[in-house]
């Protein structure tokens, strides 16, 4: 009986043994594709880069505490130190860029789109660059988007007919885009978010079927961006 426990055991010594010396499973291309989805898309490597940034900096810091303490250093490590803090700005940078883009991806449809607004809002006689009739409720609902979105842009354009020079046709288109500017202005538009075009001379003079000259606001364009000020 001893001898059949002791073959038993044997048995049991060499089965594990056995599984030990078993080289573990690998699946290479398994875990490589889990790393890379940990930095994919935008939050992944804005998450990639400001790791990056980090271990440069401790680079940087470790080299400036040599110098602060007076502890030993050499050429090498000036230069080792000046571009390891270079390359965490670099980083930093980076990072900061990717995580903008992933906030558009985010909320990028709740930004507003261009509003379909094109509308007569001032109507001018021959000669006039004051406007006898406005449209003030267009004019205010205009004046009051561009004011409530900064970084939105209008088009405003105004025309005059063939009545007169070329020359003093266009001057006076461009007093009565002036002119709308102003009212926009008035409500709330800022003179920097108008694209304003003066056309001069278009179409026939005025008739009895078309007594007026009229002056519009076109699309407004939002424009809006995340960032704007990161580069």
């Amino acid at each position: 009986m001893k001898t059949h426990y002791n073959y038993l055991a044997f048995a049991v010594l060499i089965t594990a043994l056995s599984a030990c010396s078993a080289p573990p499973q690998k699946d290479i291309p398994a875990l490589t594709a889990g790393i890379d989805a940990s930095v994919a898309g935008h939050y992944g490597q804005a998450i990639l880069h400001e790791d990056q940034a980090n271990k440069s900096r401790a680079v940087a810091n470790k080299v400036l505490d040599h110098w602060t303490n007076d502890h030993y250093w050499n050429i090498d490590e000036y230069q080792k130190g000046m571009d390891a803090a270079s390359a965490s700005a670099a980083h930093r940078l980076e990072s900061e860029k990717e995580l903008c883009q992933w906030l558009t991806e985010v909320h990028g449809q709740n930004h507003a789109q261009d509003t379909a607004f094109y509308q007569a809002v001032a109507y001018f006689h021959t000669g006039k660059d004051k406007p006898f009739k406005v449209n003030n409720e267009d004019i205010a609902v205009a004046g009051h988007w561009l004011q409530l979105y900064p970084n939105a842009t209008a088009d405003v354009t105004a025309s005059a007919d063939t009545i007169g020079s070329t020359g003093s046709n266009q001057s006076l288109s461009e007093r009565r885009a002036s002119a709308i500017s102003n009212l926009l202005m008035s409500h709330g538009a800022r003179a920097e978010q108008l694209h304003v075009t003066a056309l001069g001379e278009q179409g026939p003079p005025h008739t009895p079927s078309q007594p007026h000259r009229s002056g519009a606001v076109g699309a407004i364009h939002f424009n809006y961006a995340d960032c704007p000020n990161l580069k």
